[in-house]
Order: C-alpha cells, then sequence, then structure tokens
C-alpha cells in the first residue's frame, strides 16, 4: 500500500552521555509506537557537549536514527573533517564556505524523494556565507524536484530562523531551528504549506543551563571565570517534534512536539 502521509521524527542537540542515553533509553518504545518514516537528529554536542565522534555517530544510527544534523561545535575534534568526508548522512552546515563534508543528503526512503539541509545562522554566530542564497542554490541544483525538503537551522536569532521559513514557505517542507536547547511553543504552518517551529529542545539534563552543569556555567557569566561544562544528568529527556508531511504536495499537515 502507498503512502500517503509521510512521518519524521526529528530530535534536539544530544548532550553528552546523558543525551544519548536518553536517546538509547526512549526512542526505541517511540518507534513501536509511531509509524515513523524517517529520523534525523542533531548531534553536534554529542561528543560530552562539543562535537562528535565517529563512534557516537555509529551509536546513534545503531539507535534508529537516519541522519545526524550538526552546527558550529562539528568541529571541535580533530578529525571532525575525515568523519564528515567518510558518513555522508553526518551533516554540517552547507553554508561553511569550503569546508569537509557537505550539509544536505538525499534518498529515496519508502519510495518518496526525500532531502535534508543543514544551516548555521549569522547572527551571533561566526560569520559564514549566506543560508538563504545557500538554500537556494540547493534547491535549484543538488535537490531539484525533491518532494520533501526538511530544513535544520542552527541559530541564535529566532528572526532569522523564521524569515528563512517565510521566505521557502511553498518552496521547501520544514524548518526546524536547533542550536538554544530550549523547546518553543510557537510550532505554526504556513500559508504556502512550510511547517515551522524556532527550537526543537535538546536531548539530556533539561534541569540544567542549555544542557550542562549550572556551576560552570555561573561562574563564566558571573565572573568571567572558565571551567570544564559538564553534561547535566538532572531531570532526563529526549525531546523532539513529530512532523506529518503529504506526500503528493510536500506540504506539512501536522506538528507535535515530544518531550518525554
Amino acid at each position: 500500500m502507498k503512502l500517503e502521509n509521510f512521518k519524521v521524527l526529528m530530535l534536539g542537540d544530544a548532550i553528552g552521555t546523558p543525551g544519548l542515553e536518553q536517546i538509547y533509553t526512549k526512542l526505541p518504545a517511540v518507534l513501536r509506537e509511531n509509524d515513523v518514516d524517517l529520523v534525523i537528529a542533531n548531534g553536534e554536542n554529542s561528543d560530552e557537549g562539543f562535537g562528535i565522534t565517529e563512534d557516537i555517530f555509529d551509536q546513534l544510527t545503531d539507535y534508529g536514527i537516519d541522519v545526524v544534523t550538526s552546527g558550529n561545535h562539528i568541529w571541535s575534534n580533530a578529525d571532525a573533517g575525515e568523519i564528515l568526508e567518510k558518513n555522508d548522512r553526518l551533516l554540517r552546515p552547507h553554508n561553511y564556505y569550503d569546508a569537509p563534508g557537505k550539509g544536505w543528503w538525499r534518498g529515496i526512503v519508502n519510495d518518496v524523494d526525500v532531502g535534508v539541509v543543514n544551516l548555521i545562522g549569522r547572527y551571533f554566530m561566526t560569520p559564514v556565507d549566506c543560508p538563504f542564497q545557500t538554500l537556494a542554490k540547493l534547491l535549484e541544483n543538488e535537490l531539484s524536484g525533491c518532494k520533501i525538503v526538511i530544513v535544520d537551522f542552527h541559530a541564535e536569532y529566532m528572526n532569522e530562523k523564521k524569515a528563512l521559513a517565510i521566505d521557502f514557505d511553498g518552496k521547501i517542507s520544514f524548518v526546524a531551528g536547533t542550536h538554544t536547547h530550549v523547546q518553543t511553543a510557537d510550532e505554526v504552518i504556513f500559508r504556502n504549506g512550510t511547517g515551522y517551529i524556532t527550537d526543537i529542545g535538546m536531548c539530556g539534563g533539561i534541569d540544567s543551563i542549555i544542557g550542562m552543569e549550572r556551576s560552570a556555567i555561573l561562574q563564566k557569566i558571573r565572573r568571567q571565570v572558565t571551567q570544564p561544562y559538564i553534561p547535566s544528568v538532572e531531570n532526563g529527556k529526549m525531546q523532539g517534534i513529530f512532523i506529518d508531511i503529504d506526500i503528493k504536495s510536500g506540504k506539512t499537515l501536522g506538528i507535535t512536539r515530544l518531550s518525554i
């Protein structure tokens, strides 16, 4: 029987070992209870808060994740370029100029042509190429004719995230914000069918400051004294969203937040 709707599960930034444990213990039941076609997770903080290793990437794929996106911390490990070049389903933001790896993946999933794009914002971040122009070029070239396109936009500034979604409304299926690690309650489907949420949340200890134990971050903010950050284990959650997409039109039909 041919599918009419395509269901995506996107998980927020996995914060170190606590985040990986949340995914390991909770994702199997979620997948059993829901008819999910594609699972995407952001793994840029999975190596104790900074970067990702090849072993962790393999763990995430073993857990049932199909595509792993990232952000500014993807470069934290010295072998990041080698890992990116080796693994087609590990993405870095595509608007980094002349960097190893790539920021898009395209594949056939249950007979549906699907694309995943990873971009990074420019406000309050390291200067990079324009995410708007980068996405437009991908849609004209590598992702031309792709029925469903989902974007992980790793950015600080809500206005920039929302502007991208509105600018490409009707041209892509969904824009999911990551990076701020706080799940927002502003999910929306715009008039031409593109879905959006400012941040899908995180996997790890919620009683924290963006997934890290409070003490080190308080020291940095209050006294400008830098201490090692340690991922929090307090009140662990696996957060993300379910996206229901119409296969014929590529438009988002429904968005459901997940926090367990």
